[in-house]
């Protein structure tokens, strides 16, 4: 089994909250490997440490990882805008990378901070569904690296400074639902909070409808700060971590933006190669409510 070894201290982390138990990970990941192989319409990626990270972003639910990835799929065939032509030398998407719009930062021991600054954009050049295709092309490179953000979560920080009645026109209901509710079911990334800064007069319209897409649950866990408070934001993030820009020692948005840059660019063939995996809906089977296996016995099971 080819898989990255965690630090002791994240694999402590790994046990207490995803129920990790080493012994069992390969028989995990082999179970959804052949229940992949028994499913006509998903052509899934079946490399040891992808299915890992389903399992550990599903809490080693075998019955919650098989929907993820059946969801992972089906959202390329439900909103193929996001994920149809991902080469990053595009025009559309190099203008997106070079603004750096949706940024992770440094990793440390606690949620990974994804910075978006869609507000420093015109909103008749950038398309939303680019600026989304491009944003998912970063999130699917933190799947394959990074450990730390599959353990401990994500967090995203909307910078709206600048925003516009524009801005807010480009997120239809429709595409708000797409970008949010879609991503939570598709990716294995756990929500740990979603802050909104520099927060102009609309932003009560937009927390609330952010709020009613995502439900009461994750309603919970977003905040909106104006000017004056922003520093309550960083409150629990190492100064390291946060950019100049944002009055940390991290490294500045710029900085940020070119190594991005780089790095979605360097994984150019792998967009290229990723885009044979996919849902085809002609040749799902219908199954019933038990088919993706009882919490508790599926694990017994070869092939269910």
């Amino acid at each position: 089994m080819v898989i990255r070894p965690l630090s002791s201290g994240l694999q402590a982390i790994a046990k207490i909250e995803l129920n990790e138990n080493p012994e069992r990970v390969e028989t995990d990941v082999d179970h959804l490997r052949q229940w992949i192989s028994h499913q006509p319409h998903l052509r899934s990626r079946t490399d040891d440490q992808w299915l890992l990270s389903m399992l550990r972003g599903c809490k080693f639910s075998l019955q919650k990882a098989k929907k993820k990835i059946d969801s992972y799929y089906t959202m390329r065939t439900s909103v193929p805008e996001y994920f149809s032509n991902r080469d990053p030398y595009l025009p559309e998407i190099q203008k997106i990378l070079k603004l750096g719009l949706y940024l992770p930062l440094e990793s440390y021991n606690g949620p990974r901070i994804f910075l978006n600054r869609t507000s420093n954009t015109d909103p008749q050049e950038i398309q939303f569904h680019n600026l989304m295709k491009t944003a998912l092309m970063v999130m699917d490179i933190v799947l394959n690296e990074d450990d730390n953000c599959i353990i401990y979560g994500q967090c995203l920080i909307l910078d709206h400074k600048g925003i516009t009645i524009n801005h807010l026109l480009q997120f239809s209901p429709l595409e708000c639902k797409r970008a949010l509710v879609d991503t939570k079911k598709a990716y294995p990334f756990r929500f740990k909070g979603l802050h909104v800064i520099n927060t102009p007069f609309v932003y009560e319209y937009v927390v609330t409808m952010i709020g009613r897409v995502l439900g009461a649950k994750f309603n919970s866990r977003i905040k909106a700060y104006a000017e004056d408070n922003i520093h309550k934001v960083w409150e629990n993030v190492p100064k390291r971590v946060i950019p100049k820009e944002y009055g940390g020692d991290g490294k500045s948005v710029e900085e940020l933006t070119d190594e991005w840059k780089r790095k979605v660019e360097n994984y150019k063939d792998w967009f290229i190669e990723d885009s044979k995996y996919l849902c085809d809906e002609s040749k799902r089977i219908q199954v019933n409510s038990n088919e993706l296996g009882v919490e508790g016995t599926f694990r017994q099971l070869t092939i269910d």
